[in-house]
């Protein structure tokens, strides 16, 4: 045989190439080639590249590829480098490579023939060799599996694919890699086989054979007591596209690999796998330009890849052509797949809808009907709309299933609302409409039957069909009406379907269907009776065979993945199972703790092979080693699991803290807030757990309205929430802080997060509001309109965008010397009228009763909700500026006191009088933007008001009464009682008021502070005072700390004080030992004490 020695080699290459540094890349979703021409080079400059050293490095043949499949793997487990070297002597370019790198390992892979003597004798000079060969590839590649144990690398469960061919391998290599698993490679000669047997059977492998039966036949099957097969295709890149399938959910999105397996080119194909491998990453096949298997290798990248994904084509022009790089990268240029969208809507006969996206989505949100519309009305919200979506198993198809057919030809809206997400709750699906048509001319007709097991059918019909359960004894098996064989109308379901209409049937039996081919029939429908579509077309009587398997009684569970970050895991079967024993969780036993937590099911597409079970993150151990009990379970054929069958299974340990990894407003009223895993609902959605800061620093955390799932389930534990706002406390300001602290994640032993603090940008999609228009108090000519929020500069100071009603009706635009003034803030604009106009009721033409806006924005572009708005003008002044909640602060500026308070709108004249802070007057008071500054003057009147506001402490209370404070247009400040949020006082203490005590069990000294101290850490107090007895010379021992409102008191032991003593007392000179702390405000903040310079120096107490 010849054999293509150029592009074999490249295989080897590919190890190297798994670690590839930054090259230059293609735009998003566009294909970059990767490949040199030497591959020696290439492999020591891709090792050199990304290692500076390496304690291991691994040596091929660049010369052939029998042991490539082999050496990817120990790669990926070694995190080594590969180098190439001729079989005679040493590369010239991998000698430069090894001088860099310095490695203290170098396992060769190969006998002689690959490496041979002399360079193994050279090597073995300076570096330590680990040598892994056989008399043949299947010898050399036990070898490897062997080193992979010493690695770690479990044996319970190996995959063997055919190791004559590289067709099925070249798909299985970069799976195995990605799963951790030994693959070995096998044929049907028993002698040669031997080395795999012995290997199998020390290590008690399960095995799961790839391949059909030309590769791997059924006596090999047999003799290896394999457990499952995984079915090839008719080709290499049908059996590429089935295994992908098969293994999608142990594969990632971020990078694609490409290559073509045409002919002998297996070795493009094989360096993929490398890469593939090591990135868990799908490897895809292409054959020519212009073959269907490259046309449906393009279909699958289409719709797997997303936007971010890298693409990389593997080999040169030659291999894999310009035109079928162009066409991948014209389809993903085309796609939507980087957006979340609705790829396509169409109707299936009269009541079905077909609606595809072009990524997975939420199951729960893609159920729920509501999320959809025709001709504007939610299906579900009335009679007329009765109707059920179902997910499909791909996770990008719907059907809708309307109970209510359309008549022929009615065309409608179709919307898909922006409410549904992504499968993993990061983006909303964007809304979407479409006008479809109903129409049917077409019978409907049987589509396909599948057996699962001997006891359940799945058929499937090309449209829902009319059909109740007692209509189902018309279908017949073998002759013989279903209902006859024991039909379990208790677990068959009509899936798809909404009230009598259906497009899939499962059907269970109690007793057995009869191994090898049977024969459905489903007898000609009756129009508007049975068996017809929403046309009125009846089904045709069909006949259609359906194989039972013969299958051994040996079940075997193949797999257990999961993590703890989810709580799920699924358990892998050789075969499909029973429903009612499979799913019930009373069945399955996890590190000695029955599986009843949460929900059961089958995995969707899984055939019933599959069992997801949910909520059991409580039951691991998180990186210990897991047991899996299971008890009176049965296949799908009835056969019983053996009594307590156990497997073990490991879960990575999980010390990962939750944390935030994104937020952002989905509309000015939701705030979607994405963790790095699943974290606990109760903690997730408790909104003390969160702090929000608007841009003025002012704590609005009581606008939250709610704390939400984003798929809509109640109490799920996932990873994205959405805090909730009411449209009258909407995020419209161009940011906010977000602190989040306190979360944890589902594990057995919990992982907290540590706080975050992020900035989350608002979303003004509000209208704008027009608050009130209000003749100004003190000018008669003057007329105020306030706005709800800050107005576009430009707009609000235009003339031509206000108008007036005149008292004769006629509506007029502003008198060409009438003059607009703008507020500061932007929130209110003063138009000032000529002194021949009376803003005032009467029947002239100079008389102004209303007045108009239009063509107004906000800063953010929206418009008034109105074309225009028109209002009297108002005399009433009332109801002006308001205390906005939670933003009065009371704190030092030196030795005064400040409060300071923010308004809703602005004041335009302040009267002092108008505040009491702990009932007392400020001495002076300013104005600043929205808010009032308001100040206590140290020094004055003995310090009366300083003293009562430090009493008060964190309970200290701001009235307003009777106010005579007014905005632009002389409305009143509206009065109010409001406790201070934040009080920033620190504790200080008062001297004079200290005492000691000498008495029988209570020796103690009295600490007095000027507010209330938080008494929750009293303990922590014991040594920020030091005391001393001047008579004995030594210190005292505090024996406890009591605190009472704004006194500490230390007790010491008794008799250590007597009456004639001098107690020197100083506070601790290292502040950061210092715990004394003031009460908590209702920010939940403290302020801590900090000694002043007296409090530092010695202070003298006599004892009496």
């Amino acid at each position: 045989m010849h054999i293509n020695v150029g592009k074999i080699s490249i295989i080897l290459i590919a190890i190297m190439v798994i670690f590839i540094g930054p090259t230059a890349k293609a735009a998003p979703a566009q294909v970059t080639r990767i490949g040199e021409e030497d591959r020696y080079a290439t492999a020591s400059k891709i090792a050199t590249t990304n290692w500076t050293s390496s304690k291991d490095v691994i040596l091929v043949s660049g010369e052939g590829y029998a042991d490539a499949v082999s050496a990817s793997t120990l790669a990926k487990q070694l995190n080594a480098p590969i180098l190439l070297t001729k079989a005679k002597e040493l590369n010239s370019n991998t000698q430069e490579a090894l001088n860099i790198l310095k490695p203290k390992n170098i396992y060769i892979i190969g006998g002689e023939a690959s490496v041979s003597t002399q360079v193994r004798k050279d090597l073995r000079n300076n570096y330590n060799l680990i040598e892994l060969k056989g008399r043949n590839r299947y010898e050399t590649n036990i070898a490897v599996a062997r080193q992979l144990l010493d690695l770690e690398v479990k044996s319970d469960n190996v995959l063997l694919v055919g190791g004559n061919g590289f067709s099925d391998a070249l798909s299985v290599a970069p799976i195995a890699a990605a799963k951790g698993q030994i693959l070995l490679l096998g044929n049907n000669d028993m002698d040669i086989m031997e080395p795999i047997f012995q290997f199998i059977k020390e290590k008690n492998c399960q095995v799961i054979v790839i391949g059909t039966e030309y590769v791997i036949n059924s006596n090999m099957y047999e003799a290896l007591q394999a457990v499952y097969r995984i079915q090839g295709g008719k080709d290499r890149f049908e059996t590429n596209l089935n295994i992908l399938h098969q293994f999608k959910d142990d594969l990632k999105s971020d990078k694609l690999f490409i290559a073509n397996a045409s002919g002998q080119g297996y070795a493009d194909a094989l360096v993929g796998g490398a890469l593939a491998g090591n990135t868990s990453s799908p490897l895809v096949l292409v054959h020519d330009d212009d073959s269907l298997s490259t046309e449906k290798a393009i279909d699958y990248i289409k719709d797997t890849a997303i936007i971010t994904t890298d693409l990389s084509a593997i080999g040169g022009k030659g291999v894999i052509s310009d035109n079928t790089i162009s066409q991948i990268n014209n389809i993903m240029a085309s796609s939507k797949n980087g957006t979340p969208t609705v790829k396509s809507i169409e109707t299936n006969g009269l009541n079905q809808i077909k609606i595809v996206f072009n990524t997975e989505i939420n199951k729960d949100m893609a159920e729920r009907i509501e999320n959809y519309q025709i001709n504007g009305v939610n299906l579900g919200e009335n009679d007329s709309f009765k109707a059920s979506a179902n997910l499909q198993e791909d996770n990008k198809t719907v059907l809708i299933n309307l109970t209510n057919p359309f008549s022929q030809h009615r065309d409608v809206i179709v919307t898909v609302k922006s409410s549904i997400l992504d499968k993993e709750l990061n983006s909303n699906i964007s809304k979407f409409e479409k006008k479809v048509i109903f129409e049917d001319t077409n019978e409907p007709n049987l589509k396909s039957i599948i057996a699962i097991g001997n006891k359940k059918l799945i058929i499937k019909f090309s449209q829902p069909i009319r059909m109740k359960m007692n209509d189902l004894d018309k279908m017949k098996i073998n002759g013989e009406s279903i209902t006859e064989l024991s039909l379990n109308t208790t677990l068959t379901n009509f899936n798809n379907s909404s009230d009598n209409w259906t497009d899939t049937l499962e059907l269970y039996f109690h007793n057995e269907i009869k191994a090898g081919v049977n024969i459905f029939e489903i007898p000609k429908g009756i129009s508007g009776v049975q068996f017809d579509n929403a046309a009125g077309f009846p089904i045709q009587k069909t006949e259609a065979s359906f194989n039972v398997k013969e299958i051994d009684k040996n079940i075997r569970i193949i797999d257990i993945k999961g993590d703890t970050t989810t709580g799920t895991i699924y358990v892998t079967y050789n075969r499909a199972m029973d429903r009612e024993t499979a799913l019930n969780g009373s069945n399955y036993n996890i590190n000695g703790a029955v599986c009843n937590l949460g929900e059961i099911s089958f995995k969707e597409g899984s055939k019933d092979r599959v069992i997801k079970i949910e909520e059991v993150g409580s039951l691991l151990l998180n990186g210990g080693d897991e047991i899996l009990i299971i008890n009176n379970i049965k296949d799908a054929y009835g056969n019983k699991v053996e009594e307590n069958m156990g497997t073990t299974f490991t879960i990575p340990k999980d010390r990962t803290k939750p944390k935030i990894i994104a937020t952002k407003m989905i509309d000015s009223r939701t705030m979607r807030i994405k963790f790095n895993k699943n974290v606990l609902s109760t903690y997730a959605t408790n909104k003390s757990n969160y702090t929000l800061i608007d841009s003025d620093g002012i704590d609005i955390t009581y606008k939250i309205h709610e704390i939400k799932e984003a798929n809509g389930v109640a109490l799920d534990n996932i990873s994205t929430y959405d805090i909730k706002f009411t449209k009258d406390n909407a995020l419209t300001e161009p940011e906010y802080i977000l602190r989040v602290k306190d979360i944890i994640d589902i594990n057995s032993m919990p992982n907290v997060m540590e706080e975050y603090n992020g900035i989350v940008y608002g979303v003004d999609d509000i209208a704008p509001m027009i608050t009130a228009i209000v003749k100004k108090l003190d000018n008669p000519q003057k007329v105020v309109v306030f706005f709800s929020e800050n107005m576009d500069k430009e707009s609000i100071s235009n003339a031509s965008n206000y108008y007036y009603v005149n008292g004769v009706g006629d509506t007029k635009v502003l008198p060409n010397n009438a003059e607009i003034f703008i507020t500061e803030d932007c929130k209110s604009v003063v138009i000032c009228f000529p002194s021949n106009y009376i803003l005032d009721k009467g029947k002239y033409e100079n008389y102004i009763i209303k007045i108009g806006v239009t063509n107004v924005k906000d800063r953010s572009g929206n418009n008034l909700p109105d074309i225009a708005h028109f209002d009297n003008i108002s005399t009433i002044y009332t109801g002006g500026p308001s205390i906005v909640q939670n933003t009065l602060k009371v704190y030092y500026d030196g030795d005064d006191i400040k409060a300071e308070i923010l308004l809703k709108d602005a004041l335009n004249t302040l009267n002092i009088n108008d505040f009491k802070i702990a009932g007392q007057r400020p001495d002076k008071g300013s104005i600043l933007g929205r808010n009032i500054i308001l100040t206590f003057a140290d020094g004055k009147e003995e310090n009366v008001k300083i003293n009562a506001i430090k009493k008060a402490g964190v309970n200290v209370t701001l009235e307003i009464v009777n106010p005579n404070s007014a905005d632009i247009a002389g409305r009143k400040l509206e009065e109010a009682c409001e406790q201070a949020y934040n009080v920033q006082l620190e504790p200080k203490t008062i001297f004079h008021l200290w005492t000691v005590d000498s008495s029988f069990e209570n020796n103690s000294v009295t600490v007095v502070f000027d507010k209330n101290i938080d008494s929750s850490i009293q303990s922590l107090y014991e040594d920020d005072f030091i005391f001393t007895n001047e008579r004995t010379g030594g210190k005292l021992k505090v024996q406890a700390v009591t605190v009472k409102e704004n006194k500490i008191i230390y007790k010491f032991e008794d008799a250590s004080i007597n009456s004639g003593d001098i107690i020197n007392v100083y506070a601790n000179s290292n502040n950061f030992n210092v715990n004394i702390r003031s009460e908590k405000d209702l920010s939940g903040n403290f302020s801590k004490y900090s000694p002043s310079l007296d409090d530092l120096k010695v202070r003298k107490l006599i004892v009496k």
